[in-house]
């Protein structure tokens, strides 16, 4: 890795560090059998990636689409986190297979890291209580910024925070929403595709996993 052209290496955190997606799938489902809705494999891609406001908002319109008043969606929003809080801290996350190791290549290959994450900074700290701070530089959550992915201003800000230029940074991610985020920014990115289809692009590299 120190032969390749790049100057810091940025992590999505969700799917990607950690599998807490059928974690958040769990709470999901929870939060709409209280109206008795379902949740599919559809909403669930289709919200894979995106922040809690993106994701209380895409529940508030299936909740009032099914002819119900929907709470406030920083009310769901509330109630969503904590539930999904609870769950991470009685279940703590492991890193997904290849992580260790490719953590500890980038510590070796000393490139500057951070996480980038649409998580709240409450749930970035529980999982980075779990695997590790040691192992990011810098860190942006949803409160860190006023745009959420898929809009680039995480990955830019997270470039910036490390004072290097975000074409000349890896992006690892797991979701089509976190891609275009990167993609956008300028980012190399490193695409694990397991839950939703990320088309190949320019500058943009679909894996399976991190193996």
């Amino acid at each position: 890795m120190t032969s390749l052209p790049f100057q810091a290496v940025l992590f999505d955190m969700d799917g990607t560090l950690v599998d807490t997606e059928p974690l958040w799938q769990r709470a999901e489902i929870a939060m709409m059998s209280n109206y008795g809705l379902p949740w599919s494999e559809a909403d669930q891609a289709y919200c894979l990636g995106g922040s809690a406001v993106r994701v209380s908002r895409y529940m508030t319109d299936l909740i009032e689409a099914s002819g119900q008043t929907a709470p406030a969606p920083e009310d769901l929003v509330e109630s969503f986190m904590s539930d999904m809080l609870r769950q991470l801290r009685q279940h703590p996350p492991s890193p997904q297979p290849g992580v260790t190791a490719l953590l500890e290549e980038v510590r070796r290959a000393e490139l500057p890291t951070a996480l980038v994450t649409s998580s709240t900074q409450p749930l970035m700290e529980a999982v980075l209580d779990a695997i590790g701070r040691q192992w990011f530089d810098v860190t942006v959550h949803s409160g860190s910024v006023q745009r959420h992915k898929p809009d680039p201003e995480p990955y830019l800000l997270a470039a910036s925070l490390l004072s290097v230029d975000s074409s000349r940074s890896i992006a690892v991610e797991d979701s089509p929403t976190g891609a275009a985020s990167a993609t956008d920014a300028g980012c190399f990115v490193v695409a694990i595709q397991h839950m939703a289809t990320i088309e190949q692009q320019p500058r943009r590299e679909v894996v399976g996993d991190l193996l």
